[in-house]
Formats: structure tokens, C-alpha cells, sequence
């Protein structure tokens, strides 16, 4: 059956068209260019894209409107809006961050800007599908558009490392989607997301093939999501790519598989077999949050501390889903990835492309650099919960709505994420001690100057101005 596609077809879908349209464009100019000058054109015809790509998201809103499109292959709701909204905030926040800091290690190609714009392409299509070929084939875009993101600083053998880490075992999880996906069609005859998991909920042997493809499906999304016990790369490769990718993969990459699950689970409706997959959700949540926080206990250098607080934070919004709280859990994972991009901004900015930021190497910060102290402290107690910064009301909306039934799971699961509230306060609490509370000076603060990046800066400052003052406007009923 051959389709046409019409005019409304083509409106669901600008924003991608657009990002892909200007990486195309991007790949002819930088052979037009010279060498010496070429990275300056390409940000700038990457941020108008990305602009451009932003507004297509709103008016897509408006023309033609929510609703699914391609034949129920692509679907544009409420929560796909905010997700690429997500997206592309994280991709203009690391076209600001970026440059200088790839520019000092010698790894700012040109082939980065449109393999930015690919990878967010990727993304919007990974949860804007309305159909597992679909999702699939966006999230193979983004993958290998992150494998070569990660590995950009040929020189440093930790970069090549995490992204061959990255990649081996990216590979792996592709291959259990892809396996899940074909039981997913035995079992129900289509791979639209309504035909395909409605197969879960049936009786007799075409149940069994579509439960197994579902649970072989959510395994890769585990591993994407860096879930327990699918998470052992993330330390890794954070630590080991530069600073902005690590960034970047840790608010735009971690919410498309969160944002993946959180449309998924809006199709498993409540009953005996629903519960069975939410109750494994829940219990994932709470193994990723407890093991996150208690391993990040020990840690000494800040990117391995927020590898294994981005673990934890994972199984927040695991729990929302599974209590059925996605509109806190989208609140929650909005602003965690600005959190995120912030605090990968400022740590940008201490290394200036030659050191590791360390607890030791910021004590005493303040005393050269009191704004940059400032900055550190409120993301940091914003991602610990303290009030009144908007991470404490991220907590708050969340653990409420979980509050809000009487069943043991929701009960179960309100009380360790309590707990590890708890337990996440004492390491972020080490940033603020360090910086403020200790006499020696580190090795940044004894430098006494760090590089001017006006980029990082204007990132980082939006950011922390939202963490602070944000919650007065912003709370989880702006997203319907």
C-alpha cells in the first residue's frame, strides 16, 4: 500500500525536518568554508535551526494540532511537546557551552554541530513515534550520533574508552529492543504501539510473545536510561567524554528513554497485568535510587558523583510512573535536565580543558571566585531538595501524588524515596562545604583565573534564576 503524505503529515513532523534539513546543510557549508574560520558560521546556522526547530514545536501545537499523523506512525501530544522541548533547550545550552571547551582539547570538529542536530532528531522521533519501527530507528539515530560525540577527543585514551564502553554495549541493548520488538509483532500482528502492547492483556499463548518482547523491549530502555542493573557504564562514560557531550547525554539522552517509558506506561492501564509491569517499574526505581545515592557517597571527582546522582535521580521518575504520576514525573525531568545542563556548565568551566574537578581541587572556591561558588551551591542544593529551590518542589509534587493512594506499593516506595532524599543530601552537601567551609585553598582557587566563557555564563545564570525563583511560576499544571 503506498501512502501520499499531506499537508498535516509534513506540519507533525517540521521540527524534525528542520533539524535534519539544517545538519544536511551543515555537512555542504563546512567544505565551503576556510579552515581556520569554519566553526563560527556553523554555530550560527546551528543555533537558527535550533530557534527555528523550537517555534515548529509550538506551531505544531497549533496547526495541525494534537493528534496522531502518518497513518498513526507519529503522534504529537502535551508530553511529546515538553520532551522536545527538553531536547532542544539542551541542545542550544550545549551549543553555548561547548565550543570553547572542545576548542582547548583540540576536538571541535565540524562534523559536531550536525551530528548535535541529528542526535536531537533522533530523539524526537524516539518519543514522538506512535510505532516501534519508528522508535527504533529514532533511537539508532541519536545512539550513534552520541557513540562519536563521546569518543571526539581522539587523542584522549578516556574518551576513546567510554565511547567503545558506549558502543559495545549500546549495541547489546539495540539487539534485546529489536528481538523485543519482533515478539512484540508475533504476539499481536502490528508493531503500532496500541496494537502491539494490547497483546499483553490478552489470554492464552500470543500473551506469553508479547510479554516477553515487552519485558525484552524495556530492558533496552533500562540500559539506556542508565536503570539498575543496566547502569554499570554510566560512571564510565561520563567521566571519560568532555564535559559538554557529558552534559548534553546526561539531560537530552536521559530524558528521551525516560520520556520513552513515561509514553510507553501510557498505555498499560490499570487492572491485575498492568500492575505486575508497574510494581516492576517501582521496584527498578527503587533499586536505581538506593544504589545511586549509596555509591555516590564515596565519591571524590564531582562528574562520578553526578554520573551515579543522575542514576538515582532515574528511579525518581521511575517511581512516578509507576504510581502513575507522569505529569510530576515530567515536571521532574524537566528541570532535572536543566539542573543537569548547569551543573556540567559551571564543572566546564573549572576544568577549562586540562583538569579534573575533584572535592579537593574546589575547596575553598569561593575565596577567588565567589559567583561561580554561588552557582555551584544553589544547583547542588537544588538537586538535594532543599527548599525553597525548585528541586525541593520537584520532590515535593512528586512524593504527593505517590502520597495520594493507600496501596502498599505507592506506601513502599514514598518511604525509600524519603530515605534517599535523606541519604542524597550528605554528598551534595560536600560541594557547598568544600567550597565554602575549607580553609586550604584547591588547586582552582589558588589559580586565582579561569578562562572567560560568556556561553557558560549565560546558561548557567538563567538556570540558577529558574532553580531559585522558578517554583512561583512554574509548577507541573503548566504542562497540560
Amino acid at each position: 500500500m503506498s501512502y501520499i503524505p499531506n499537508t498535516n503529515d509534513l506540519f507533525a513532523i517540521l521540527p524534525m525536518l528542520i533539524l535534519s534539513g539544517t545538519g544536511i546543510l551543515l555537512l555542504v557549508i563546512q567544505f565551503l568554508l576556510p579552515k581556520k574560520e569554519e566553526s563560527t558560521p556553523l554555530w550560527v546556522v546551528s543555533l537558527i535551526g535550533l530557534l527555528a526547530s523550537l517555534f515548529s514545536v509550538w506551531y505544531a501545537t497549533q496547526s495541525p494540532g494534537y493528534g496522531k499523523y502518518f497513518l498513526s506512525q507519529v503522534s504529537i501530544s502535551p508530553m511529546t511537546v515538553w520532551l522536545n522541548v527538553i531536547y532542544l533547550l539542551a541542545g542550544i545550552a550545549t551549543l553555548l557551552i561547548a565550543p570553547k571547551s572542545l576548542e582547548s582539547n583540540k576536538s571541535l570538529f565540524p562534523e559536531f554541530f550536525p551530528l548535535l542536530l541529528f542526535c536531537i532528531t533522533g530523539m524526537m522521533f524516539l518519543t514522538s513515534g506512535y510505532d516501534f519501527i519508528v522508535i527504533f530507528v529514532g533511537l539508532e539515530i541519536l545512539s550513534l550520533c552520541l557513540y562519536i560525540m563521546i569518543g571526539m577527543a581522539r587523542s584522549s585514551l578516556h574518551s576513546l574508552e567510554s565511547a567503545m564502553k558506549y558502543f559495545i554495549l549500546g549495541a547489546f541493548s539495540s539487539g534485546f529492543m529489536l528481538l523485543g520488538i519482533a515478539f512484540l509483532y508475533g504476539g499481536s500482528g502490528t508493531t503500532n504501539l496500541d496494537g502491539a502492547l494490547r497483546g499483553l492483556f490478552l489470554k492464552g499463548f500470543e500473551s506469553n510473545y508479547s510479554k516477553l518482547g515487552f519485558g525484552l523491549f524495556l530492558i533496552g530502555i533500562f540500559f539506556k536510561s542508565a536503570l539498575v542493573p543496566f547502569h554499570a557504564w554510566t560512571p564510565d562514560v561520563y567521566e571519560g567524554a568532555q564535559t559538554p557531550i557529558t552534559g548534553f547525554m546526561a539531560s537530552a539522552g536521559k530524558a528521551s528513554a525516560m520520556g520513552l517509558l513515561m509514553v510507553l506506561f501510557q498505555h498499560i492501564p490499570s487492572g491485575y497485568t498492568g500492575e505486575s509491569w508497574k510494581i516492576l517499574i517501582g521496584g527498578i526505581g527503587l533499586l536505581s535510587m538506593t544504589w545511586g545515592n549509596i555509591v555516590a557517597l564515596r565519591q571524590t571527582n564531582v562528574k562520578r558523583i553526578l554520573a551515579y546522582s543522575s542514576i538515582s535521580h532515574a528511579g525518581y521518575v521511575c517511581a512516578g510512573i509507576a504510581c502513575g504520576a507522569n505529569l510530576e514525573a515530567l515536571y521532574y525531568l524537566f528541570l532535572y535536565s536543566l539542573m543537569n545542563l548547569a551543573a556540567f556548565g559551571v564543572l566546564t568551566y573549572l576544568e577549562e580543558g586540562k583538569r579534573i574537578v575533584t572535592l579537593e581541587s574546589i575547596s575553598h572556591l569561593s575565596a577567588s571566585f565567589p559567583w561561580t561558588s554561588i552557582a555551584l551551591s544553589v544547583i547542588f542544593l537544588s538537586f538535594a531538595g532543599l527548599p525553597p529551590l525548585i528541586g525541593f518542589w520537584t520532590k515535593l509534587f512528586l512524593l504527593q501524588k505517590i502520597a495520594e493512594s493507600d496501596s502498599l506499593v505507592n506506601r513502599v516506595i514514598l518511604f525509600v524515596a524519603v530515605a534517599n532524599s535523606a541519604i542524597a543530601f550528605y554528598y551534595y552537601m560536600k560541594i557547598t562545604i568544600q567550597s565554602y567551609m575549607k580553609s586550604d585553598l584547591g588547586e582552582i582557587a589558588s589559580e586565582g583565573s579561569l578562562m572567560s566563557q560568556p556561553g557558560i555564563g549565560i546558561v548557567v545564570g538563567i538556570t540558577v534564576l529558574i532553580l531559585s525563583f522558578g517554583w512561583i511560576f512554574f509548577q507541573p499544571g503548566f504542562f497540560l
